[in-house]
């Protein structure tokens, strides 16, 4: 244990002199976390103008005086060419709208003397912002058309519908995803490249006459890049707390658990990566096969939500996947370690499968 730890510290220490690697290991995951987080996740109306189209569907003049006044709110941008519901839904899923304000038949119809009715607002639910900014917009105009009518109960209300989403803000989305990514890339690049580096330089041929073990190598390997991957995910999470304001729904304990064993896992997969190619080059090779199927069908380059239901059964599997909705669940929806059962199940069997394998074809030269 003695001889492990203290490769682990050598390890450690080579990596923490190497300004490139830490570079492209912190770098990349920090800025798609700070791009998506701020293109996406705004959180005010100033400067913002919501292109909607208002599909009106009664005959009432009551009708025509609110879409009048619609017209005159300074945020929405009427599209004055799309009045029919259904080339608005088109507009509005090729993301040429932010919304639709539909007023149905018999809106504005007097009831004792009053005009009563309920707009409606279709919106995509994957834009939680521009959601909220609408629905602000909305409510105060009904208000306002409430205040210039007499009565108790108001006559004029909104009722706003979406599909989807648990995360109360984007970045406890993008959070999960992109902090995966960066445990991802301390495994299958950075661990991945170095073995067959060692192997290269002749470091690896000559510790291998002394009695240095298989399994106190790859051990050294595993501490000193854990030391890693826990500094990857304390400076995501420092800055999504801090620049963005997310939540720790969950305890730490149990998000420090999915990340220990989600980084072993991948840090096992760069071992086994390494030990078994030739030379940096094949290692970059296998690394990058890895690591864009697992973009692609985890869930950061196509939402696993619009999979069908087989090929997202399949990619429940993956070994990215699991990481990624167990440390989801912590974060937002608060599970502790022990509810997300299914995925600490995955991703230890990915791990004895993966520790085996490295252990049976690691190469010394």
């Amino acid at each position: 244990m003695k001889t492990t730890l203290l490769y682990a510290k050598l390890q450690l220490m080579r990596i923490l002199r190497d300004p490139v690697t830490l570079i492209v290991l912190f770098a990349i995951p920090v800025l798609l976390l700070v791009l998506f987080g701020a293109f996406i996740g705004r959180g005010d109306a100033g400067g913002v103008t919501l292109k909607v189209a208002v599909v009106n569907n009664s005959d009432e003049q009551f009708a025509q005086d609110f879409v009048a006044q619609l017209k005159k709110v300074e945020v929405l941008s009427v599209d004055e060419n799309t009045t029919k519901l259904n080339d608005a839904e088109t507009k509005l899923k090729d993301s040429q709208l932010d919304g639709i304000i539909e007023l149905p038949s018999g809106f504005g119809k007097q009831v004792d003397e009053r005009p009563t009715g309920t707009v409606r607002l279709l919106s995509d639910a994957g834009d939680r912002s521009s959601v909220d900014i609408l629905m602000g917009v909305m409510s105060s105009v009904a208000e306002q058309s409430n205040a210039a009518i007499t009565g108790g109960e108001a006559p004029i209300k909104v009722e706003q519908s979406s599909v989807q989403g648990t995360a109360s803000q984007p970045v406890d989305v993008l959070y999960p995803m992109f902090t995966s990514m960066g445990i991802m890339m301390v495994g299958i690049f950075a661990v991945a490249s170095t073995i067959p580096s060692d192997k290269k330089t002749g470091i690896l041929r000559r510790m291998r006459v002394t009695p240095f073990r298989t399994s106190q190598l790859i051990g050294g390997i595993v501490l000193a890049y854990l030391v890693i991957s826990f500094l990857v995910v304390a400076v995501m999470t420092g800055i999504a707390m801090i620049a963005f304001g997310m939540e720790v729904r969950g305890d730490w304990l149990s998000l420090a658990t999915i990340v220990l064993i989600g980084s072993m896992l991948m840090i096992a997969l760069g071992v086994m990566i390494g030990g078994w190619a030739k030379n940096t080059t094949q290692s970059e090779i296998y690394g990058q096969i890895i690591f864009i199927g697992s973009l692609a069908f985890s869930g950061l380059w196509l939402p696993r939500a619009l999979m069908p239901d087989w090929l997202r059964d399949i990619t429940a599997f993956l070994p990215l996947t699991p990481l990624i909705e167990g440390m989801e669940r912590i974060v937002v929806e608060g599970l502790a370690i022990t509810d997300i059962s299914f995925q600490l199940a995955v991703i230890a069997g990915w791990f004895v499968v993966v520790f085996l394998v490295g252990m049976k074809t690691f190469r010394w030269e």
